[in-house]
């Protein structure tokens, strides 16, 4: 593991039978590896130690959606080929932002034609920042804890 950290389960089952001759399940193997996983059990436990202490969780999230979209399927006459032409290009992505909570739902999203740079994200969680302090919600029950804002680990964050 400490020579390469992409190696999937299915390659160390067979290093562990090519150096020791011993056959494994991917199963147990997952098992054992589960307690090296130290990031992610590290921030299990600081999100549960805000979840724990009342602080205010939100979960951002970030996809883009292809615009392009075409048939994979077509009909023509027997012995024809079904034949359409298409432009030489895909389209145009739509990136849809979103922010949720267990308290609010759904907070705030929008949609952005393009790539996002990492303005746009800062700018977003800004607004976002924004319309919780402002709501009644935080207000009446939340004044004196933290907000919290969790990102999927793409590296644009």
């Amino acid at each position: 593991m400490n020579e390469c950290c992409t190696f999937t389960l299915r390659t160390l089952q067979n290093l562990v039978v090519d150096n020791i001759n011993v056959k494994l399940s991917q199963t147990n193997i997952s098992r054992h590896l589960i307690d090296m996983l130290h990031t992610i059990k590290l921030f299990a436990e600081e999100l549960i130690r805000h979840t724990d202490q009342g602080d205010l969780v939100y979960y951002f999230y970030e996809t883009n959606y292809n615009l392009y979209t075409k048939r994979t399927r077509g009909r023509a006459k027997k012995g024809k080929r079904a034949i359409e032409k298409l432009p030489p290009s895909k389209g145009a992505n739509l990136q849809i932002q979103c922010a949720v909570s267990s308290v609010f739902g759904v907070v705030a999203y929008r949609t952005h034609r393009g790539s996002i740079k990492m303005q746009t994200i800062a700018d977003f969680i800004e607004g976002l920042y924004k319309v919780i302090k402002e709501s009644n919600v935080y207000r009446d029950e939340y004044t004196d804890k933290k907000v919290v804002v969790v990102f999927d680990n793409a590296p644009s964050h």
